[in-house]
């Protein structure tokens, strides 16, 4: 629990209903000690580069299976903020990540222009020399700072010392892709060479506080503010990443290392007015946000993983490959041998009420779901079994 003002009120209330007897607490320290057989781990986006994973491999050590909305769906997938990256390659992307909005603190903007200035002159040919002690010094720092994701090498042995697991999931990652759809109707086809994955989402009825706000995920703000080095293309990163991963391994056989990934982000401009909470997006600035992540393995793009999300059914990005409708839903394309399969999921945009969120009611009901499961798994990074499994019919 994160919330200050939400410490010590008992979570029934905190939840609109009868008191349970049991309080909130803000308190880290409290919660390892609990004797919880499972943590439900949904922390802010903004957390992932705040050192996030410390709290879930103290979680794990200290005997309690994890759940977690975060980004843990293929903890072997590497990103540009793994251990395994080094202090200077994490400050050249963190020097040119862009952020608008609130969700990082006013004083970020002024470090990272700094930080800019300070990676131009490390990168200059007269300090190249340089380059490997300033890589020992900055280590120290990048992790106080930011600090540097845990690898799934970390994750598997906190689980391993606490005798626990951990599973991240939700609508997607999680579901859609891994367990449901794709890799399932991918076993339809005797080959599969290229798949995509298209999901489109209204943030209108977005808490103000979900992701820290519209304005830092980039709506309402300039088109200029939002490219492929904003935060929000930055943060995806985290989860993308391992949707690839995790599609290259099952169809491809391919290792978490041998995958490529590259990101391309852009805006479209609203062409309506809309009020979201305590936001406003204006006509002409960012209303709608585009985001690919593209998978290879070698030079073969295998996967295109792709967002679009809008704010208010009059900003909604339709391409000729996106949902034919205004409140958002899903397309799944699989190009192989013998068929080309699609499969779109489309919201009914009469019935859709704005205060139904398929992102935020599925991802819930996802973990709260594979809890059982989780708490009787063997030790170890649990992730979605496709394998065929059957019963006897005993009726």
């Amino acid at each position: 629990m994160f919330s200050p003002h939400k410490h010590g009120k008992d979570i029934g209330e905190l939840a609109g209903l009868a008191p349970v007897g049991i309080t909130a607490t803000t308190s880290k320290a409290e919660i390892l000690a609990l004797k919880a057989d499972c943590v439900v781990h949904t922390p802010t986006t903004p957390s992932l580069v705040q050192g996030a994973d410390a709290d879930v491999l103290d979680l794990l050590e200290s005997g309690k299976n994890v759940v977690s909305a975060a980004s843990y769906h293929n903890p072997a997938m590497p990103t540009w903020l793994s251990e395994s990256r080094s202090p200077l390659e994490v400050l050249r992307t963190v020097a040119q990540m862009r952020v608008t909005g609130g969700a990082f603190g006013p004083q970020l903007p002024k470090a990272l222009s700094a930080l800019k200035t300070v990676m131009r002159v490390v990168d200059s040919s007269p300090v190249r020399f340089a380059v490997p002690v300033l890589e020992r010094l900055a280590a120290p720092v990048v992790d106080r700072a930011i600090p540097r994701r845990a690898t799934g090498e970390r994750l598997q042995a906190a689980c391993l010392r606490g005798g626990v697991s951990l599973h991240g999931t939700g609508l997607h990652p999680g579901l859609m892709v891994e367990q449901l759809l794709l890799l399932r109707l991918a076993g339809l086809l005797d080959e599969v060479r290229e798949v995509k994955f298209l999901e489109v989402g209204d943030l209108s009825a977005a808490p103000d506080g979900m992701w820290g706000g519209l304005a830092s995920l980039g709506f309402g703000m300039p088109l200029s503010a939002v490219d492929s080095d904003h935060a929000i293309a930055l943060m995806q990163h985290f989860y993308f990443d391992a949707v690839l991963a995790n599609v290259a391994h099952t169809l491809f056989g391919a290792r978490a290392e041998e995958v490529r990934v590259e990101r391309h982000v852009y805006p479209v401009p609203a062409r309506t007015r809309v009020q979201a909470g305590g936001s406003v997006i204006e006509p002409g600035t960012v209303g709608a946000i585009h985001m690919s992540y593209r998978g290879y393995i070698g030079d073969r793009l295998f996967m295109t993983n792709a967002e679009c999300w809008h704010v208010g059914p009059g900003n909604a990005h339709l391409g000729p490959d996106h949902p034919r409708s205004l409140a958002g839903g899903h397309v799944i394309t699989l190009d192989g041998s013998p068929a080309r399969i699609e499969m779109r999921n489309e919201l009914d945009d009469e019935s859709y009420e704005g205060d139904w969120s398929a992102v935020t009611d599925i991802s819930v009901k996802a973990m709260l779901d594979v809890i059982p499961e989780l708490c009787a798994a063997p030790a170890g990074v649990a992730t979605p079994d496709l394998s065929p499994r059957y019963r006897l019919e005993t009726a």
